[in-house]
């Protein structure tokens, strides 16, 4: 075989041979590309969802726990307002969880009845020892005085039960004592619809005076001349 026939045979030969066996790399769409592999798995993704499932699990288990802990709780079933004798018709029963918390349970609700509220205690708000008194407000030389207030003639910060205020007449710039101290009983804003003398939206005070000063308080008020300075912040009402 000559010369030229030799290397026209390798060149056929050559030809025939895959690409890869050429050491050149195979082209995209070549007939011998291997299959792609199936897409990787994440196993961070899985841990995370096993951690969801188990803490799921224990927050499950921990409420229904908590559940059956609750205990059944006296509430006030209407707004008792401060100094009011307390009946059963102003009590309901609610469960709550009662760890930490000073409450009075259903079954000491003859503990509650026949006493009296310290402090105003509104529909739903939690019954403890600490809003009753053994008393009435009203007992011995006392009496309850509604004051209609307009703007500026108490605290703008408000009042509140409890609140212990000094009452002022003040009238054109001057002011006199009418009772170093009072007790406000309850409040009942403009949002509840109350007006004041002048037809202006007004706050209604219920105060806790002496006999003596409910007269000089109640004439006052009629006139639109008192004004509550605030002495102490919900201070106990035992004892005023």
């Amino acid at each position: 075989m000559s010369t030229q026939e030799r290397i026209d045979v390798r060149s056929r030969e050559s030809g025939n041979k895959p690409d890869a066996a050429r050491g050149r790399p195979s082209t995209p769409g070549s007939g011998d590309r291997l299959p792609r592999p199936p897409g990787t798995r994440r196993p961070g993704l899985a841990v995370l969802a096993v951690l969801l499932i188990v803490l799921g699990a224990a927050v499950a288990g921990l409420l229904a726990l908590r559940l059956d802990d609750r205990a059944d709780v006296l509430v006030a079933r209407t707004t008792i307002v401060a100094g009011q004798q307390i009946t059963a018709d102003n009590l309901a029963v609610a469960k709550v969880a009662s760890d930490g918390v000073a409450v009075i349970t259903a079954d000491q609700a003859d503990q509650v009845i026949g006493r009296f509220a310290g402090t105003e205690i509104p529909p739903g708000r939690l019954i403890d020892p600490g809003m009753l008194v053994t008393s009435s407000m009203l007992d011995g030389n006392k009496a309850a005085v509604g004051v209609p207030l307009s703007i500026g003639r108490f605290p703008a910060g408000g009042l509140e039960a409890g609140d212990v205020v000094q009452v002022v007449r003040a009238v054109e710039g001057e002011g006199s004592e009418i009772a170093a101290k009072a007790t406000v009983s309850s409040v009942k804003g403009s949002e509840d619809g109350v007006f004041g003398s002048g037809g202006d939206n007004s706050t209604v005070v219920t105060l806790i005076v002496t006999r003596n000063e409910a007269v000089q308080v109640a004439a006052a008020a009629a006139a639109d001349q008192i004004s509550l300075v605030l002495l102490e912040r919900g201070a106990s009402t035992k004892g005023n």
